[in-house]
Order: structure tokens, then sequence, then C-alpha cells
């Protein structure tokens, strides 16, 4: 007969077998689940948290760069650190929104300091003397040292200049423009090429001219940009009636834009063939094409203007 011991030392093992094999279970279900999620996660496009797909946001914050090791030569150079990536083919952040708020240079090479991040469209790793210039302008705006303030808003004027440029170039927006230009946007541009012309021989490339005020080329360009800005908006603000001309002109472009469209149409609905299957669309056309000359003579477009456009 088995005794009272005996039979409390099974009672203990059974029960440890049985828990030990619920947790090898659980452990097993753990494991198949945490799988299944994760092939969830790759087959969504990595919108699932925590299931190792980089999502779509998280490739447009930080894309894979394609030379890490560029990078880390160029840190061991420079003392800067920064990652370099080619924007063309992996769209980072900047470039999914600099191009909407700036047509003119939105699709430029830039660095953004948020990220540490070199954006250059067809990066090939530094192998040409124009991108190892290049490299290291843009390592000059990431580098820490010897910013002002003008450095957080190194971009300020030609954001300012685009908003302006969709906004049918209001004076008061070009005059902020202006002044961004030639007090944020030169002077960090000046920083940046003093920073390529201090790693030009270094690099094998041919390095900016620096001027003896530190001023750049570049930066100087940009002077001269905003100055014009500046005084064509306070020319506009002392006379509103040629500022009203302006804007008139500029929403005059936009009613042509349509006017031009349309007038093809109407020329071939009039010519059709078959009249009585087109005249109600014929009659919408006419109609809307009466009220864009109206619009166009209200804004100044002379009939001479518009008889032109007719005829083309």
């Amino acid at each position: 007969m088995v005794g009272w011991k005996e039979k409390e030392v099974l009672s203990r093992v059974s029960v440890s077998s049985f828990f030990g094999g619920v947790q090898r279970f659980a452990g097993q279900a753990a494991v198949q689940a945490q799988r299944a999620y994760s092939q969830l996660d790759k087959a969504s496009g990595g919108w699932l948290p925590g299931g190792g797909t980089a999502s779509p946001i998280t490739k447009a914050v930080f894309p894979p760069q394609p030379f890490p090791k560029r990078s880390e030569e160029l840190k061991r150079v420079t003392g800067v650190e920064g990652r370099f990536i080619d924007p063309e083919k992996t769209p980072s952040l900047v470039r999914r929104v600099a191009p909407v708020v700036a047509p003119k240079w939105g699709t430029n090479d830039y660095a953004n300091p948020l990220l540490n991040e070199v954006g250059m469209s067809g990066y090939t790793g530094g192998r040409t003397e124009q991108e190892r210039r290049t490299e290291i302008h843009e390592f000059g705006h990431l580098n820490p040292k010897d910013k002002g303030l003008y450095s957080y808003f190194g971009v300020l004027g030609r954001s300012l200049q685009g908003l302006s440029n969709a906004t049918g170039n209001l004076p008061l927006v070009d005059l902020a423009a202006g002044m961004a230009l030639q007090h944020t946007d030169a002077p960090e541009e000046d920083r940046a090429e003093r920073f390529a012309q201090k790693f030009a021989e270094k690099q094998n490339y041919l390095g900016p001219v620096i001027y003896k005020d530190g001023a750049s080329d570049y930066g100087n360009r940009l002077r001269r940009e905003g100055k014009e800005l500046t005084s064509g908006a306070l020319t506009r603000m002392a006379n509103p009636f040629g500022a009203a001309s302006a804007i008139n002109q500029q929403r005059s472009k936009l009613v042509l834009q349509e006017y031009d469209r349309l007038t093809p149409l109407l020329r071939s609905a009039i010519s059709g063939n078959d009249a009585t299957a087109v005249s109600a669309e014929t009659i919408k056309l006419r109609n809307r094409h009466s009220e864009l000359e109206k619009q166009l003579r209200n804004l100044g477009v002379s009939d001479d203007e518009l008889m032109r456009r007719l005829s083309q």
C-alpha cells in the first residue's frame, strides 16, 4: 500500500507536471501568436505597433541610408555626425513637404538638423568632386558649433517666398520673405560655405570663395534676392493702386487658364456636325465662356487680347 507521504509526493509531481505542461503550451502559443502577428504586420505594410516591420511613416522619417560607411568616414574627418539618403529612391519627410511649400527650391539637396539627415538626389557616396563639396556644405548646416539664432530659421526666407508665390505675391508676405532671406537664409548659407571651404583640400574639391566679412557668393545671392523682394514689396505698399493692379494680374492669369481651356471646346462644339446632340453642352459652354470674358474685362484684359486668344 502507498502511504500518505507517498501520495502527497505523487500529488505534487502531478501538479508540477500539469503546470509545466501549461507553461510550455502557453510559451509555444505565444511564439506562434507573435509569428502570426509579425506576418500580419508585414502584410499590412508595417502599420501594426511592435510588429517588427517599418511603417511608411517610419520609412519617411528615417529612410534607409545607402552608404553608412561614408557617414562614418566624414564623422572622423569633420567631427560632425549625420546620415545620408537619396530622397529620389527613398522619399523623406522633407522631400515630401518642401516641393509643396516652395517649388523653386523644394527639390534641392538639403540638410535636416532635427534628424541629422542629409538628402542628396542620386547620391553615390562622394564619388564626384561636386558631390563631396555638397556633402561638406550640408554637414556645415548640421555642425553644432558656431550656430547663430539664424541657424534655426535657415530656410525661412525661401519658405515664405514659396508661400508668397502661391498666394499671389502679397506685399506683406514678400516683405517678410525678403527680410528673412537677408537675415536668416543668407548668414546660414555663409556658415555652411565656410565649413565647406575648411575641408576642401582634405576632400579634394574646389572650395567656395569666402570674403573678409565671412560672406560667400551663395549668401550674397540670397541677400540680393531678399533686397529685391523687400524693395518691390515696399513700393507696392506705398502705391496701393499698383498693388491692386498686381493682384488683378494674378487673378486674371487663373481666369485666363480656364478661358483658354474652354475656347477650343466651345469652338469644337459649335462646328460639330450633329448640332442637336451637343446643343445643351454648347449652351453651357457658351454661357461659361461669356462669364469668363466679363471677368477678364473687369480685371483689365483688353478686347484685342481676348480676340487674339479666340483666334489661336
